[in-house]
């Protein structure tokens, strides 16, 4: 159920296709300007952003339809009619990637950490503004909570068919909020890091961007009604499963990070093994929720101190990593 801002020439134009278009300009102006300071490659810029945009629209559109392929008479129709449809946000973090690699794979750009920085940046300002978009549909909840509560924890929609409103968890919004925290950490970090004058790698806003943002698309996808599945897989979503493959990309790398600029140490054990744990109580938590719905607040509190205990570990190695390397001059 969209809501409709204006009719143009028998066309509908609906409010959160204006809010989506205005967060892809947003994160599209913000990239180019951080790309552009960041390396002055105005060719390499001019290249990605309309390649990125195109794999983001086309890889979006696929993914949409291998979830719910009930919703389209047929994969070429949903490939070539766009006027129509949904689409995945994942597909935009594919097309994305793909594009800043095949910048650096035909040389136009010489720096691949450097590029995703400026992405994680501005995808993220993206992801906040756009997020607010089922403020004006009915996407994007959870379960139907207490009256008393309003934004930003819930949002009444009304039920397609019985047309009672509804109060619902407004996870759409804990999203949003979530990312612009997430991107305003990063941001402060940096700007701290400069006044300190010190160095941080390139590549290293990426990974804590995909470290925390991974950590809590985890948890807070689990609590929508409309999550995006795997034919092959009904237990987690897709955002679920990449989310955790963002936030095990940040451990790998830091943690190998770690190691070279300390050498190896008995007590890095210890992290390890503490992460997994964790892992596995926020594995647990998941299957726990889907079997008793009634007690989602135990286990969403549970899954998050989980999820809070992997991003602190993290972010300590990571530390340990960064200190090592800047004592030894790297």
């Amino acid at each position: 159920m969209e809501k409709i801002a204006f009719i143009y020439g028998g066309t509908f134009i609906y409010w959160s296709s204006i809010v989506l278009t205005l967060a892809v300009v947003a994160a599209v102006a913000l990239f180019a300007a951080l790309y552009l300071w960041k390396s002055q490659n105005g060719m390499a810029l001019s290249l990605t952003i309309p390649t990125a945009l195109l794999l983001s629209v086309v890889l979006s559109r696929w993914i949409h339809w291998y979830c719910l392929t009930d919703s389209y008479e047929s994969l070429r129709a949903a490939m070539t009619d766009y006027t129509w449809g949904g689409y995945a946000l994942m597909g935009a973090f594919a097309g994305c990637l793909l594009a800043a690699c095949l910048m650096r794979l035909l040389h136009v750009s010489k720096n691949l950490p450097q590029m995703l920085d400026c992405m994680s940046i501005a995808g993220g300002v993206g992801i906040a503004v756009g997020g607010l978009a089922p403020l004006f549909n009915a996407s994007d909840r959870g379960q139907i909570v207490s009256d008393e509560l309003g934004l930003p924890f819930a949002y009444p929609v009304t039920d397609a068919v019985s047309g009672i409103a509804e109060n619902r968890l407004a996870t759409f919004m804990l999203q949003s909020v979530s990312t612009g925290v997430i991107v305003g950490a990063l941001v402060l970090y940096l700007l701290i890091c400069v006044m300190r004058r010190k160095k941080v790698r390139d590549g290293d806003v990426t990974l804590l961007f995909l470290l925390l943002y991974g950590a809590c698309q985890i948890i807070l996808d689990s609590t929508r009604y409309d999550s995006l599945f795997m034919r092959s897989n009904g237990f987690v979503s897709i955002v679920q499963i990449l989310g955790l493959a963002g936030v095990l990309t940040a451990i790998v790398l830091f943690s190998v990070r770690m190691v070279k600029a300390r050498g190896f140490k008995r007590y890095f054990i210890l992290f390890w093994t503490a992460l997994l744990a964790l892992m596995g109580g926020g594995g647990y938590m998941e299957y726990y929720v889907q079997r008793h719905g009634d007690q989602a607040a135990f286990a969403y509190t549970n899954m998050a101190a989980c999820l809070a205990g992997i991003v602190l570990i993290t972010v300590v190695i990571r530390a340990l990593a960064v200190s090592a390397e800047w004592k030894n001059g790297e």
